[in-house]
């Protein structure tokens, strides 16, 4: 059934292009970044985009609920008891430093959308809201009633969602669109633990502190130090990557690193190792400040565990990995966060008594943050074939199922799949970009609009699938 819909879906989506580009640029124009301990759920910016996205939504007539500003839907009821959910998300990680573009206002260069949620996960959550629109439009019958959901939270916890599944009713079948093709059908668990220093650094040190999110490998990271001779003398040669200021304050040494979302932290450079390290190495850090910032330099020495001896891996979801991604004081006292993701076949308690346990040792000790379990779908279920069927057929080759570091609703969700455009094939020749989480984010826009063809004939095929009743 999905072949005779194909061409018109594709002549729909072409048809919308210009209209699809025109509301995604105001979806970026608001800085949506998530502010969990806000007086309003998420903080104004959440609230802003995710109203944004209902109203946009209903002009089109869709039909919008709002779920106390933590959750949105968009639904053109048709009468159906079972349901299949499209779950993006609206909130973004903060902008960080080295955009050459405004990170809030969208521009297209050669084929490339390049703003702060393009990809990551405004571009493919609005695909989704046009193959919403799509269904409607073309009349097509289905089974089920397919929803669009909008997040708010994802990137800083997913509070949202836990939220939601805790006290309203969720779609029997769920896909995510924030992945890449074909199906994730399982992701890694996420571990966030902050270990903090017994003791507190000499007053050499006024300020330390790097990181913007947990989920980033830390562009960043500086302290400023007391400025006296001996401090001068120890810093004279330092060059690239740090940055050395003088002010009636202190000297502040900043390292500068390379941005990488935390699923990927073997493609970034970590800020925080640069300058703890170099502080020891240096000898700016001596006796105790030397101890504590040496055990910190270690955390940050490798990116599998094995500082700690957690490090592991299955044949479903691979290696775990390990990133130091944000540094503070508290009082005086060094506390670095981590990022952990780790295999299916893991147990984050076990993991978290191993951190504590060298902690301890150590002096410092270990404070959990969140453990976010896995997500898995077993590759031969008939919701994960029904997908992958899609994609051989619209993309070509053998599309197999897959599993991947990065965490999304995917694994708070019941019968979830992460489903989404990234990776898609581009031409060669596109300008320069980055990636989620990345300065100068770009997504190839012709992708997304593929994206919103594939959810619709993705959807047509689990319809199939439920009327012989295989879902």
């Amino acid at each position: 059934m999905t072949g005779i819909w194909k061409e018109k879906v594709e002549a729909w989506m072409q048809a919308h292009e210009e209209e699809y580009l025109r509301e995604l640029s105001e979806l970026i124009a608001i800085r949506s970044v998530s502010e969990p301990d806000a007086e309003e759920p998420f903080g104004e910016g959440c609230r802003k985009v995710l109203q944004k996205a209902l109203d946009l939504g209903e002009k089109h007539g869709l039909t919008p609920t709002n779920f106390a500003g933590k959750i949105g839907m968009l639904r053109d009821p048709n009468g159906k008891t079972r349901s299949v959910g499209l779950w993006g998300h609206l909130d973004v990680v903060p902008e960080g430093d080295g955009w050459i573009r405004k990170p809030y206002q969208m521009t297209k260069e050669g084929g490339v959308l390049f703003g702060r949620g393009v990809s990551d996960n405004k571009g493919p959550a609005l695909a989704a809201a046009y193959a919403l629109r799509c269904i409607r439009d073309l009349g097509i019958r289905l089974p089920f009633e397919p929803r669009v959901y909008f997040g708010t939270d994802e990137e800083k916890g997913m509070a949202d969602v836990m939220w939601f599944t805790s006290s309203h009713e969720v779609p029997d079948y769920n896909i995510i669109p924030d992945s890449s093709f074909p199906v994730c059908h399982a992701e890694k668990g996420i571990l966030e633990v902050t270990l903090v220093s017994d003791d507190a650094l000499s007053d050499l040190f006024r300020e330390a502190s790097g990181g913007l999110v947990t989920n980033m490998v830390p562009e960043k990271a500086s302290v400023l130090i007391r400025e006296n001779a001996v401090t001068l003398a120890k810093i004279a040669s330092l060059s690239a990557p740090f940055t050395v200021e003088r002010s009636p304050e202190g000297i502040r040494i900043t390292a500068n690193g390379r941005a990488m979302h935390a699923a990927h932290p073997y493609e970034g450079v970590n800020a925080v190792r640069l300058l703890t390290d170099m502080l020891v190495s240096a000898g700016l850090a001596q006796g105790k400040d030397g101890e504590i910032l040496a055990f910190l330099s270690g955390v940050n020495r490798d990116c599998d565990g094995t500082f700690f001896g957690i490090d592991s891996e299955d044949e479903i979801t691979g290696k775990l990995t390990c990133v130091g991604s944000v540094l503070a004081l508290r009082e005086g006292r060094p506390a670095l966060t981590l990022n952990i993701r780790y295999p299916v076949s893991e147990k984050g308690e076990e993991l978290l008594s191993k951190i504590a346990a060298k902690c301890g040792a150590a002096g410092f000790r270990a404070e959990l943050c969140r453990d976010s379990k896995p997500a898995f779908v077993p590759k031969d279920s008939p919701f994960v074939t029904a997908l992958t069927e899609i994609c051989r057929e619209i993309l070509g080759g053998e599309q197999e199922p897959y599993a991947m570091a990065g965490g999304t609703y995917a694994r708070k969700l019941p019968n979830a799949v992460a489903f989404g455009p990234g990776g898609l094939p581009t031409p060669e020749g596109l300008p320069e970009m980055g990636g989620a989480h990345q300065h100068d984010e770009g997504v190839y826009y012709p992708n997304l609009l593929k994206a919103a063809v594939i959810y619709v004939l993705a959807l047509i095929a689990l319809g199939e699938k439920m009327e012989e009743g295989k879902l």
